[in-house]
């Protein structure tokens, strides 16, 4: 008998596929109904993703969707005005932060399709599932190009990994952006010594909005997080862009030193970036890698600086995540 395990559940009224891994007890939820949220994550004993209080609350509240578990982004963070050019033709997206700008897209927000799910001692515990702009007319209205994005979520010895694909079904190159948000459940409170490490590169000066403000640099945070930063008293609503180093291994790790664990991250070469956010609204903090920085396709910068680039017809990026408890 397996020790994985794969299959729909009904949860608060929704729909959800669950992946379970019993040696390491390990257990993962996704919600395809609301952005193909990866929303709960646990590992030996240890939450490692933030849930949201309630699946309805995801559903029905305002921007919640972008506030748990792992929303998938694109295009990530925002885009000034809504408005930016690519080719030649200018793009209006919806202004969906008030009071004028577009905020992380709408992959987090809509249903996806579950195109399969499975268990074996080979693969693990597995879901596919997918979302194509072409079914939706009210995001052709605005982006014109046949976008598929193919994700499998997969748990296999106690490791949650991400497979993605994003492939343009279209006859026009069309730009390209995408990021993922995990929040981490993070102890923050008083005698809590935690350490974030991150192979940086540099660090890009930023608003706290994450719109760029300049080229990047090297500078004391970006040395600090190489050997361990400290973060216990990062700030409420505080950010940082960070690029990663060219020949690192990309794993980025939370100690929670009194706690004895650590949270692992690992994304490749396809993610240049990543911001570090912690919000105000739950105790967790995020690492979210993107392929662009923030709004890059209105910055004055070469593109091989900021990530902005198309992703032609027929073409196909693909991607690997993963992230797991360490002890």
């Amino acid at each position: 008998m397996s020790t994985y395990w794969a299959g729909p559940l009904l949860k608060e009224g929704f729909s959800i596929i669950r992946l379970t891994d019993e040696e390491s007890r390990s257990s993962a939820e996704l919600i395809p109904a609301i952005g193909n949220n990866l929303y709960r994550f646990t590992c030996d004993g240890v939450e490692v993703l933030m849930p949201p209080a309630s699946l309805s609350s995801l559903w029905h509240e305002q921007n919640e969707v972008f506030k748990y578990g792992t929303p998938l982004l694109s295009p990530p963070n925002r885009v000034r005005n809504g408005r930016f050019l690519f080719k030649g033709r200018e793009y209006k997206l919806p202004l969906n932060e008030p009071p004028d700008h577009h905020l992380h897209g709408e992959l987090c927000s809509k249903a996806w399709k579950v195109v399969g799910y499975g268990a074996s001692e080979e693969e693990g515990a597995w879901v596919t599932s997918q979302f194509r702009y072409a079914d939706h007319p009210e995001i052709m209205a605005y982006f014109p190009h046949m976008l598929v994005f193919t994700m499998t979520y997969r748990l296999k010895a106690g490791r949650l990994y991400l497979e993605g694909g994003i492939e343009n079904k279209g006859v026009e190159e069309a730009p390209f952006a995408f990021g993922l948000h995990p929040y981490f459940a993070v102890p923050f409170g008083d005698g809590e010594e935690i350490a974030l490490r991150v192979p940086a590169a540099g660090e890009w000066p930023v608003t706290n909005q994450a719109f760029v403000i300049g080229t990047p640099e090297e500078s004391a945070f970006s040395r600090e997080l190489r050997q361990g930063a400290s973060i216990e008293n990062y700030p409420l609503l505080g950010c940082s862009l960070i690029t990663m180093g060219q020949d690192s291994e990309r794993t980025c790790r939370i100690e929670m030193k009194n706690r004895n664990y650590t949270i692992a991250y690992q994304f490749d070469q396809t993610f240049p970036y990543v911001v570090l956010f912690r919000p105000d609204w739950a105790s967790s903090y995020s690492l979210e890698p993107y392929t662009y920085v923030t709004d890059a396709f209105n910055l004055p910068y070469e593109h091989e600086l900021t990530g902005a680039r198309g992703i032609r017809a027929g073409e196909q990026v693909r991607f690997t995540t993963g992230m797991w408890i360490e002890k």
